[in-house]
């Protein structure tokens, strides 16, 4: 008898060593968990451990010595004061192990442990590990009681896989021959979707080579690399902004795999891709134009500073090629509009004749052929908005929109020389309403609805309000 317990002793040392050394073999795929466990307690013979999100779990039993294993994905256990070990009624030992920075193991070591099940409730955050099946002296377990208990959580094996393509999604359906329990990860650069078969076993033969879809470039299936005897399929997307989400209510031994696009991702990928410049014109000792005591280089960086404020609100990266009151030279406004590659460029200026106090309304200058349109959204969203004179659309030779790579226009919105423009251009409301007419102009050439960036400020605009109301 002595010379048994002395060999369950060395047992459970070489298991504690063992997890150890597998804790320095992490695999590429590790991620790093978000689930922490918050409480281990001994309750009535049974573990129970209390986590801040869903529990996934794997669990295994092993013979020779009789041993329950229990892992944890993706959990960590920080807190080291919960790194206890437990006795059982039972004798049984139980440890508790860090095995790798996303996976906890439990180890319950001795013969009771061949009765012991896992059990989740509390939403999924709590696993009671406990007594299934108590072996007293008048119900004992036979030997072979015990082997058909062990063979109910032997793994299964990958039966297959199969594909279908529909124009906007793609299914993947994964068979076996025993429920699958298993964890994600959505994987970048490249873009790939990976799935754990945790109670399946890698195929031993090579599998097929499986067709692409317009959403997927391959399938790759083989061992999983987190010290378990799990199968790993590897998805490669051919994008971004796919939503991949899994069907575990199949009828029988199946997993399908839903992968479609994201239209709200995707739209807003596209619009980020999207570059606006803005040339807010002058600055320095160049004032430009300089009447009733406003100077035109502050206005112009006024119009230009809430017309970036509104296209970003859209989801559009806007870049000014100035954002203070610094001198730069037609010849580097050019050279950094050309180094951005911008999908629009706008120069923005207010106009100015000394001759005469009279005239007034709006101007707009293009040069390219791409131009002429953006020139016309412009022209008739300021004139629609303003109430401006039209001045009509120009082509002229001016060097930043001469010079730049991309549609470009100038922008004259109003003459500082007239009183009742100069009104408009110095009043706080009236700059909002040049600010959405520029707005307006630019995602209509770009073919983006305005009203996307609208409902998104008005969103916020209802946040700041309920805050507002909730602080007083």
């Amino acid at each position: 008898m002595a010379y048994l317990k002395f060999l369950k002793k060395i047992v459970f040392v070489l298991l504690t060593f063992f997890t150890f050394f597998l804790s320095f073999n992490s695999s590429a795929f590790s991620q790093i968990a978000t689930n922490q466990i918050t409480l281990l307690e001994w309750q009535n013979n049974a573990l129970l451990i209390n986590t801040t999100q869903k529990i996934s779990y794997a669990e295994s039993k092993l013979k020779d010595p009789d041993r329950l294993i229990v892992d944890l994905l993706n959990c960590s256990i920080e807190n080291s004061d919960l790194n206890k070990r437990f006795k059982s009624d039972s004798d049984e030992s139980i440890s508790i192990l860090r095995l790798s920075p996303t996976q906890v193991r439990i180890i319950f070591l001795g013969s009771a442990s061949i009765n012991r099940k896992s059990y989740l409730t509390n939403n999924e955050r709590t696993l009671a590990i406990k007594i299934a099946r108590i072996d007293n002296e008048n119900e004992r377990i036979t030997e072979n009681e015990k082997q058909t208990a062990l063979e109910k959580y032997e793994p299964g094996n990958l039966k297959g896989i199969e594909i279908e393509n529909d124009d906007d999604k793609t299914e993947i359906i994964i068979s076996a021959t025993r429920s699958i329990k298993y964890n994600t990860y959505l994987l970048k650069n490249p873009e790939r979707f990976a799935i754990d078969l945790l109670n399946i076993l890698p195929p031993e033969n090579t599998l097929p080579t499986y067709m692409s879809t317009p959403l997927i470039s391959g399938i790759r299936v083989g061992r999983a690399a987190s010290g378990l005897d799990a199968t790993r399929i590897v998805i490669d997307l051919t994008k971004e902004n796919l939503d991949c989400d899994v069907d575990s209510s199949l009828i029988g031994n199946k997993l399908k795999i839903k992968i479609k696009v994201n239209k709200e991702k995707e739209e807003s990928s596209r619009r980020a891709g999207i570059r606006v410049v803005i040339d807010p014109g002058h600055g320095g000792y160049d004032t430009g134009a300089s009447y009733g005591g406003y100077e035109e280089k502050a206005i112009n960086l006024i119009m230009a500073e809430k017309l970036k404020k509104l296209l970003e609100e859209s989801g559009i990266t806007v870049f000014l090629t100035r954002d203070d009151d610094d001198f730069l030279s037609l010849a580097e406004r050019v050279e950094i509009t050309n180094s951005i590659k911008p999908n629009v460029f706008i120069s923005v200026h207010a106009n100015a004749l000394a001759t005469s106090r009279k005239i007034r309304g709006v101007e707009t200058y293009y040069w390219t052929s791409q131009s002429q349109k953006l020139a016309y959204y412009v022209h008739k969203s300021i004139l629609s908005n303003i109430g401006l004179p039209d001045h009509f659309i120009r082509k002229a030779r001016f060097y930043v929109i001469r010079h730049t790579s991309s549609p470009a226009v100038l922008a004259e919105l109003g003459f500082m020389s007239n009183y009742d423009d100069r009104q408009l251009l110095t009043n706080k409301n009236t700059q909002d309403e040049y600010a959405k007419a520029l707005s307006e102009a630019i995602l209509k050439f770009l073919e983006i609805e305005p009203e996307e960036g609208s409902k998104k400020q008005e969103t916020e605009n209802k946040k700041q309000e309920a805050k507002k109301d909730k602080n007083d």
